[in-house]
């Protein structure tokens, strides 16, 4: 070859980067002709590079590339490093000692995800062992959640000590890769590359070189390693990503870093390509994704948070860097606002998420309301943000630290946070993605019930139509499964069934997903009156393996008893099972009435307890609850009621009510209940498939009525889809329509 031919050829290495498929086929194992190639390096400032290029001088290269870096101030991730540290000191100075405790622990060789250890031997890491197979493995080496503190560490104390750990990990992590992707581990795919690994890894490490690029710890050799690690991340996710839209919350994960690298490392030749898929799938899963009521198709609250994060993180990426961001985007800035705001309409009174599906009762919807208050002008989501704040607590999501703190800095847009107004509704209905919730106020002692019939998209869903979830003075009475941090815990099983969930069961099985599915229900009447709320719907995830079907009503008097009333229609020989989950300490008295324990008493009354032929009682492991997170791998167990009784040839019933205090349910009539509480008592009919009904010198033709009544006189009532109400042959209601309606007594209106 000779000396001109010779030149032409590494001209061609420099300024032509190799293929995407090159790259993406060996991404951990790039040479440094593939990264420098990758690069341009035409841009100003790389000149001292691109002449150590030139002659080959890998060393010389890599020197001149870390003073650049080390001198360069833009672009950068979403906040500065310069202004980061005091703007989390002030005005969330509870993020500052987890951030820096979680930094000591990896220090000390704690690196862990969940129940997942790698155990470390002085400066070895034992990158190789997984011995019982944990999933939870691939966050450590694959997605590398754990290294989130070590750069915000620094930039909060200055102490080396915190850079020369990054460096010693990832530099070992680097060495290993290769052997990791071969061994695999245990497990029966590639830890490193593969799903949304990449993309989350790349922010991740992204985030640690910004803050890091300063200290010695970061030798041009390590910063080389560094950039090959986004190169070969971004290159196969690009790879993996370009070819189509793919429903779910894993590829958002996976495009994250495409995005934030594309922006922050303008030097890569295809970081404008990286960002443009990037925002194009974020903005293809905001369309396609939620539901028209802001609920991700997963009807699962930690995704639904997860994908929030993840297009923040580049929206505000580009933001920080004075780019058009998805925020401001005309398209999807209203879906992202729209997603905000299906988290504010399902907080709980004390200042969770619910457990939805597979996700934990969780308070990270405060980092993700504080941001969207600021970008959308919403003072309500900035009211509930404070709620939050004011307790002084730490957002949690699966662990008592929630990634999501990782996105508060100080605004780069200018934008002013409105001023707090409280939010103006109470009761809502998600009706596309199926959740009924009846709220009776903000104050942590208010009465919240949220009610499922959506049918969630994916494996995170659960077959648990019509469950439901239940909070009052200040306490969670009836709880949600939820998720342990692994799924290969033994309790997953569990919290994957239908009897995890406060639903009627048949013979103690779940019933089966349709189509990568879990059925829901179907709504039949939903109702907010100022005294009561009702909901009315069926279900039928046992039709197909038992042919089976539940239709169930619950009837909430604000500020009295909860009917939840079931109805199982099917063949005989079956049996059905009510059940009940609490945290509150529970005990099943003679008459097979349940009290439950907590800041108060409150009972669980059947009203057909003559037909209940088993009542058992169990501890189970349950979701993470409020203010409780994972001390290990799961949550604290927690009491389970089951009430059994079997399909007759005319189905089964159950009746029963949930009563602060002492109170009772008894049957009045056929189809008509009896209420007491003290000296208050509740009559509720049901018409079912009757046109009239009465009982008691009560008398209705409505699909429900519900008369309260206080030493012995009516005083009040609720009908329901009803045309006609009389009360001791007096008439309350009469109308040509069916409304549903609060009324009073005739005489005292």
């Amino acid at each position: 070859m000779t000396q001109w031919s010779a030149a032409l050829c590494l001209l061609l290495v420099i300024t032509m980067p190799a293929t995407h498929a090159d790259i993406a086929e060996h991404p951990d194992r790039i040479s440094d002709a593939e990264l420098w190639a990758a690069i341009d390096l035409q841009r100003e400032g790389l000149e001292d590079v691109r002449v150590a290029v030139q002659a080959e001088d890998w060393g010389a290269a890599a020197e001149a590339w870390a003073e650049y870096f080390r001198a360069r101030e833009t672009p950068t991730p979403h906040f500065r490093r310069d202004s980061w540290p005091n703007y989390i000191r002030e005005n969330y100075p509870q993020l500052v000692d987890p951030i820096i405790a979680a930094a000591d622990e990896i220090r000390a060789g704690d690196i862990s995800h969940g129940p997942y250890v790698l155990r470390v031997e002085g400066d070895e890491i034992k990158w190789l062992e997984n011995p019982t197979g944990d999933t939870n493995y691939v966050s450590a080496v694959g997605s590398q959640w754990f290294l989130n503190p070590l750069g915000r560490a620094y930039l909060l104390t200055g102490d080396e000590r915190y850079a020369e750990t990054f460096a010693w990990i990832f530099g070992s992590w680097f060495e290993h890769q290769t052997e990791i992707r071969q061994t695999r581990a245990g497990l029966n795919f590639d830890p490193i590359y593969r799903g949304y690994y990449p993309g989350i890894r790349a922010r991740i490490l992204t985030d640690n070189y910004y803050c890091l690029a300063r200290t010695d710890a970061l030798t041009p050799d390590l910063q080389v390693k560094l950039l090959k690690a986004l190169l070969g991340a971004c290159a196969w996710s690009y790879a993996q990503e370009r070819p189509a839209y793919r429903p779910g919350n894993q590829q958002i994960a996976d495009v994250v870093g495409l995005g934030v690298v594309g922006i922050v490392f303008p030097e890569f030749r295809d970081a404008e390509r990286w960002l443009e898929l990037a925002e194009l799938r974020m903005r293809e899963h905001l369309a396609e994704d939620f539901h028209a009521d802001g609920g991700h198709r997963e009807l699962c609250t930690q995704y639904h948070k997860t994908v929030l994060r993840d297009i923040g993180y580049v929206a505000l990426t580009a933001e920080a860097n004075g780019r058009p961001s998805l925020y401001s985007d005309p398209e999807a800035g209203p879906l992202f606002e729209r997603a905000c705001e299906w988290l504010a309409k399902i907080v709980m009174p004390t200042g969770e998420t619910p457990a939805l599906h597979s996700a934990v009762f969780a308070t990270d919807y405060a980092v993700h309301l504080e941001l969207a208050a600021r970008h959308f002008d919403r003072p309500d989501f900035a009211w509930l943000a404070d709620r939050f704040w004011e307790r002084g607590d730490v957002p949690s999501q699966k662990s008592p630290f929630a990634f999501s703190n990782y996105m508060l800095a100080a605004p780069s847009d200018g934008g002013q946070r409105p001023e707090p107004r409280q939010p103006d509704w109470l009761s809502v209905h998600l009706e596309e993605s199926g959740f009924a919730i009846m709220r009776t106020g903000w104050a942590p002692t208010d009465r919240y019930l949220l009610v499922q019939h959506g049918w969630p998209l994916g494996g995170h869903g659960y077959p648990g139509a019509l469950h439901f979830i239940y909070e009052a003075n200040g306490e969670l009475i009836a709880t949600g499964p939820g998720s342990p941090r692994s799924y290969r815990d033994p309790a997953y099983r569990y919290c994957h069934s239908s009897p995890s969930h406060n639903m009627v069961t048949i013979d103690g099985a779940s019933y089966p997903n349709v189509d990568g599915s879990a059925p829901g229900g179907h709504v039949e009447l939903l109702a907010d009156l100022p005294g009561a709320w009702m909901f009315s719907g069926y279900h039928e995830g046992y039709r197909r393996s038992f042919g089976v079907v539940n239709y169930r009503d619950i009837l909430v008097v604000k500020d009295g008893p909860i009917l939840i009333r079931d109805r199982v229609e099917g063949p005989a020989g079956r049996d059905a099972q009510w059940n009940f989950h609490t945290p509150l300490r529970l005990r099943v008295m003679g008459d097979r009435t349940a009290q439950l324990y907590g800041s108060r008493q409150y009972t669980l009354s059947e009203a057909y307890v003559d037909d209940i032929t088993d009542v058992r009682t169990e501890r189970k492991w349950e979701a993470v609850l409020p203010r409780d997170c994972q001390p290990e791998d799961c949550g604290k167990p927690v009491s389970v009621l089951r009430w059994e009784k079997p399909i007759k040839d005319d189905g089964a019933l159950f009746a029963v009510a949930l009563i602060e205090g002492a109170g009772r349910i008894r049957l009045a009539g056929e189809s008509g209940y009896r209420i007491t509480d003290g000296d208050r008592e509740w009559l509720v009919l049901f018409s079912d498939r009757r046109h009239r009904v009465e009982a008691r010198k009560v008398a209705a033709m409505a699909r429900c009525v519900c008369v309260e009544m206080r030493d012995g006189e009516a005083v009040r009532a609720w009908v329901f889809d009803g045309t006609r109400l009389t009360v001791d042959d007096l008439v309350w209601l009469s109308s040509r329509d069916p409304v549903t309606r609060e009324v009073t007594h005739p005489k005292r209106r």
